[in-house]
């Protein structure tokens, strides 16, 4: 069996009827590409704070999450033993000058002697060695003076740049060591790069 479709009847077209049409003025504009994309915010400046002495942490002084200086201290170690070794090397360092004083003496006296034809050579030549040795002494304890002031100085852990702390992995009362590892992050944050993936 088949089927046919009749056709439809046509509408009479009238002259009444008028398409709507919008009509604009032609303007030259220029036209620029624009692309979005998503910016990551990144510190130009990161600052992980370890301890460069071993000691007992005596105080964090600082607030999670604060704004924090160039120079502000953030943990201070015991110095007792620290105090100590820097008294030591004071001390070790005078008795060295008192020992190079006394060779230059004994020196000066055997150049003198051997000068009258009273010293014989042997003497000046343990002067000149003692000398010497006493210097070297000398030079050797204001050494160990420099190392041990500035290893107090580390039993103060300052900030090195300005930006926001982050949370300490240490309290008061733990030991720590430069291999503690991180005891706490600095982030700058002026100025700061924005990172987009092209």
């Amino acid at each position: 069996m088949l089927f046919r479709s009749r056709p439809k009847p046509q509408q009479p077209v009238t002259a009444d009827a008028q398409p709507s049409v919008g009509v604009r003025p032609v303007a030259a504009q220029g036209v620029s590409q624009s692309f979005e994309f998503v910016g990551r915010i990144k510190a130009i400046e990161k600052v992980e704070v370890r301890a460069r002495v071993e000691g007992f942490l005596e105080k964090v002084l600082f607030r999670e999450g604060q704004a924090v200086k160039a120079g502000d201290l953030l943990y201070r170690i015991e110095k007792v033993q620290f105090q100590a070794l820097v008294d030591q090397a004071q001390a070790n360092l005078v008795a060295a000058e008192a020992m190079a004083v006394n060779a230059k003496v004994e020196h000066e006296r055997a150049l003198e002697l051997r000068t009258k034809n009273f010293g014989s050579i042997a003497k000046v030549d343990q002067a000149v060695a003692n000398l010497a040795t006493a210097n070297g002494k000398v030079l050797q304890e204001k050494a160990a003076l420099v190392l041990a002031e500035v290893n107090l100085e580390y039993a103060d852990i300052r900030a090195p740049i300005d930006g926001r702390i982050g949370r300490t992995l240490y309290t008061a009362g733990n030991l720590i060591n430069p291999a503690s590892g991180i005891l706490t992050t600095i982030v700058g944050q002026d100025p700061i790069y924005v990172q987009f993936p092209v």
